[in-house]
């Protein structure tokens, strides 16, 4: 077994209508709040109301500013206007409550206004990992992105056509308020995006090269969860479907923080680079069966239990053909959500794909670095050729 580190500070309240103790905590953290929702869902749904009045009706808390513009793979643009709010209304407190583009945009927001830099300069200071950011609250109104209790936040640079992903201990929030009713409401087309993100954090962190027995842990767990009841909260849209499902995201969140992501990550982020309106999770489950054909035979053990997990039978078989089965439940899981689309169906052609190659290796070097097997700019080349053209 190889040595590892593990450190994860964080205030976890997860249960069912957490968010109504959303102003003790964020007055524990400061008095004037910058607070980051998304366009539509909190207002139609009337949350957003009670959480100003639960806000309000706490003395310490002087002010609140909504930011209320958050886009899916939120641009350096929008996260320089939300660090202009902070800094104009001298706000020392971050209160997110939306899905990862919400979270990420204010964890990344929150460490520009207090170091006083733009995205693209604070990314490439070397200090980064440990500089200082004004506190930060999460509260995810969806089940997938893990963002809630992790140290990284993602943005895009439309412009250059880049996605890159911050990583810094300032980064965690202080308090992570789960509360899975704020889910209840997602649309279909919502839960299997981040449903599939979730899976994605989890079989990635579990056959990463930097995985360890903790992570191991949360990884299973949150495979086990999401072959239980992602499909039910899906299809029925069961209240404890839906619970669980904020508990699995919860589990491959933490599981990131030390086993971290890998190819199919490095892949996505090149797409939804390319087109930013590509939800991130439809993304992955695009490139994640060419990948998992290929990291099976890196990592047979753990491939072998994900198709166990994923209730495949491997009792009777090799263990060659049981990593190979993690494929099957893959497109099993797919098919289940719905996930049947191709690059093809977003636009994308074989030129892009050459042009998007290069900058993988130049936007997640790491990820590359991270995966169970070697990959080259050829094989990455192929995986996208395949997922351009589907499986199903």
């Amino acid at each position: 077994m190889n040595g590892f580190t593990y450190y994860a500070p964080l205030r976890i309240i997860f249960e069912r209508g957490a968010i109504k103790q959303v102003g003790q905590y964020v007055a524990r953290n400061g008095s004037r709040v910058l607070l980051v929702v998304g366009k539509k869902h909190l207002k139609e749904s009337g949350k957003l109301d009670l959480i100003l009045k639960k806000l309000e009706n706490v003395k310490k808390i002087e002010s609140v500013v909504v930011f209320d513009k958050t886009e899916q793979n939120p641009d350096i643009e929008l996260i320089h206007e939300a660090m202009d709010m902070i800094l104009e209304n001298k706000l020392n407190v971050i209160l997110a409550v939306g899905g990862g583009s919400a979270m990420d945009l204010a964890k990344i927001a929150s460490i520009c206004a207090k170091q006083k830099k733009g995205v693209m300069e604070l990314i490439r200071d070397p200090a980064l990992p440990v500089l200082s950011a004004y506190p930060i609250i999460c509260s995810p109104t969806t089940a997938g992105s893990g963002s809630e209790v992790t140290r990284y936040a993602v943005f895009n640079n439309n412009r250059e056509k880049i996605k890159m992903a911050m990583s810094s201990e300032s980064l965690y929030p202080k308090v992570s308020l789960i509360d899975p009713e704020l889910t209840f409401t997602m649309p279909k087309s919502v839960i299997a995006n981040t449903g599939f993100d979730a899976f994605s954090h989890a079989l990635e962190a579990y056959t990463s090269k930097s995985s360890c027995p903790i992570t191991d842990a949360y990884c299973r767990e949150a495979i086990s969860l999401i072959h239980t009841y992602l499909y039910e909260s899906y299809s029925e849209k069961s209240d404890r479907a839906m619970e669980a499902m904020s508990l699995a995201a919860m589990f491959g969140g933490m599981a990131l923080n030390v086993g971290r992501a890998s190819l199919p990550h490095a892949l996505e982020h090149s797409l939804s680079a390319y087109r930013p309106n590509l939800p991130h999770g439809l993304g992955l489950s695009m490139v994640m069966v060419p990948f998992v054909k290929r990291a099976c035979k890196c990592n047979r053990e753990k491939f072998a239990d994900i198709a166990y997990l994923m209730g495949e039978d491997i009792s009777t078989v090799s263990l060659d053909k049981a990593a190979e089965k993690s494929v099957d439940a893959v497109l099993k899981l797919k098919r289940q959500l719905g996930l049947t689309y191709t690059l093809k169906d977003f636009g994308f052609t074989r030129e892009e794909i050459d042009e998007m190659v290069e900058r993988t290796f130049f936007t997640m070097e790491h990820g590359l670095k991270n995966s169970p097997c070697e990959f080259d700019k050829e094989d990455i080349k192929s995986i996208y050729y395949e997922a351009l053209e589907g499986e199903l």
